[in-house]
């Protein structure tokens, strides 16, 4: 399952990494906006009352996002470390099993995308560029009657021969759908709208997947010119990151781009398409890509959409005669099934030229 994104009616287009090297200006971590969201979790677990602290970290969000666009969020006390820590162990045990064994949970055998993605079949983000990952995809767990035509809903797969890796990762998925839930409420609130804006169009058929990504070393030789990603935004509402290896770009509101330092106890918190388009681009969907280097990399993305027939188009509050509307209406499903034809015809597209040319 990819994500990528282009607002629809002026698409962006984002210059080709297929044969440019790819440098980042490299910051340390206290220069990454910061927003310690615990508090919010700690009120969300707890159904208590608001109080000064949460209008400050609404205020620090709000910030982040529009000087910025993105921010970095402490784990401590919104998701467990030992945690993240199995769940890259089990994604290492998966991409160690034997390549006929991995084939039986190829996300093309799925009705709804999920399951193993191998080296080098990642949709294309750019044309002429193929992305190096190896992931695996999962969302939430629904009975396969669920499953329809366009929809992504329905039941995971899970590998047999890993006894632990169902449990594991599904129990992180489910601790990020409670963060996610707080992030949505904030987003809402820090821009002055009700809590529930976002949320009410949220539910267990949201276009929600998850992740567990796996970056190849490449020689030092060709650095910073190996592709793990190619530049885009995501189709979602936000993403959350977490990753063990450095790689990750961030393009700013300045447009710089930048190199997301790495820490173990820090979630990377991105906008995407949905946000963007509902705020009228007041919120802008973070440019972002990922470039391999010598030692192999890790991340766990969770995306964070609406439910699938969710109609997405600027709200009220952000139109005006100053300001007129900039998207058209889409659903969440439809956007994504557009980015993703889109995606996989530029990588057919890629693959049939290299066919030609050799």
């Amino acid at each position: 399952m990819l994500r990528s994104c282009r607002p629809l009616l002026h698409r962006r287009a984002f210059a080709s990494t297929a044969t440019r090297v790819m440098n980042a200006q490299k910051i340390a971590l206290d220069q990454v906006p910061l927003v310690d969201i615990a508090p919010l979790v700690q009120l969300h677990r707890s159904g208590g009352e608001s109080d000064a602290r949460k209008a400050q970290i609404l205020a620090e969000m709000r910030r982040a996002c529009v000087d910025t666009g993105f921010f970095s969020v402490p784990t401590k006390d919104v998701l467990s470390n030992d945690l993240i820590a199995k769940v890259y162990k089990r994604a290492d045990e998966f991409i160690a099993l034997p390549h006929d064994v991995k084939l039986q949970y190829h996300n093309k055998k799925t009705p709804n995308s999920r399951g193993w993605t191998p080296m080098l079949e990642e949709p294309s983000y750019q044309p002429d560029v193929v992305s190096h990952l190896e992931g695996f995809d999962l969302a939430r767990e629904l009975p396969v009657s669920f499953v329809q035509d366009g929809s992504s809903l329905g039941p995971n797969v899970w590998p047999a021969e890993l006894p632990h890796f169902k449990q594991d990762v599904y129990q992180l998925y489910e601790e990020t759908t409670a963060v996610s839930h707080v992030l949505f409420q904030s987003f809402a609130e820090m821009l002055g709208l009700p809590a529930d804006t976002f949320t009410r169009h949220v539910s267990e058929k949201a276009e929600a997947f998850m992740r567990l990504l796996t970056y190849p070393e490449v020689e030092a030789a060709v650095k910073n010119s190996t592709v793990g990603i190619a530049s885009h935004t995501d189709f979602e509402c936000f993403t959350i990151i977490h990753q063990n290896g450095a790689g990750l770009h961030l393009k700013n509101r300045s447009g710089h781009w930048v190199e997301a330092p790495v820490h173990e106890d820090r979630l990377f918190i991105m906008v995407g398409d949905m946000l963007e388009q509902w705020t009228n681009g007041l919120l802008q969907a973070t440019e972002h890509r990922v470039v391999n280097s010598e030692k192999k990399r890790q991340s766990i993305v969770r995306f964070n959409g609406a439910d699938g027939e969710t109609v997405v188009e600027p709200l009220a509050a952000f139109v005006s005669a100053e300001h007129p509307a900039k998207y058209q209406r889409t659903t969440q499903r439809e956007h994504i099934a557009e980015q993703i034809r889109l995606a996989e015809e530029r990588l057919q597209e890629t693959n049939a030229a290299k066919k030609a040319a050799a």
